[in-house]
């Protein structure tokens, strides 16, 4: 493996780690500069919905992490191939979530992303990202949460 290839895998790390970083913030700003314009957004069973487009992404991932008293996203491990400025990459996630403080409305989920990526003017982008949850537990989370800064 060059440079390059190690240079464009380490970014498209650095990607997926704003990626969660703005899911557990819920910072819609940077959450949106992570795709194409044109983006699509699959998200599998339980959820079954697909979202194209950045505005559409965007209203989808404000609407899905709004409404959780707490949210964490923990990216692990993934598997890329770089094809000059184009990449596809399957990222596994682990996901903890709650609604409310009694713990209904609870989960905790290990996922893929399997992604399609491009280069645009030197930075990495997701063009399409199919998420598939691998396993879910909904059993109440009932620990305490705490709002970090």
């Amino acid at each position: 493996m060059d440079v390059t290839q190690m240079l464009a895998e380490f970014e498209i790390r650095r990607l997926a780690d704003h990626y969660a970083d703005a899911a557990n913030r819920v910072d819609a700003g940077l959450f949106a500069s992570l795709w194409t314009p044109d983006a699509e957004w699959l998200i599998g069973p339980p959820i079954n919905q697909h979202f194209r487009g950045r505005e559409q992404v965007l209203v989808a991932f404000t609407h899905l992490l709004g409404s959780w008293d707490f949210f964490v996203q923990l990216s692990t491990s993934a598997a890329i191939t770089v094809t000059g400025d184009t990449a596809t990459a399957n990222f596994y996630v682990n996901e903890i979530a709650r609604a409310r403080p009694d713990g209904t409305n609870s989960n905790y989920n290990l996922a893929r992303y399997s992604d399609e990526l491009v280069r645009v003017d030197g930075t990495w982008l997701f063009k399409k990202r199919d998420y598939q949850v691998l396993y879910l537990d909904q059993k109440p989370l009932t620990g305490s949460a705490f709002k970090v800064r």
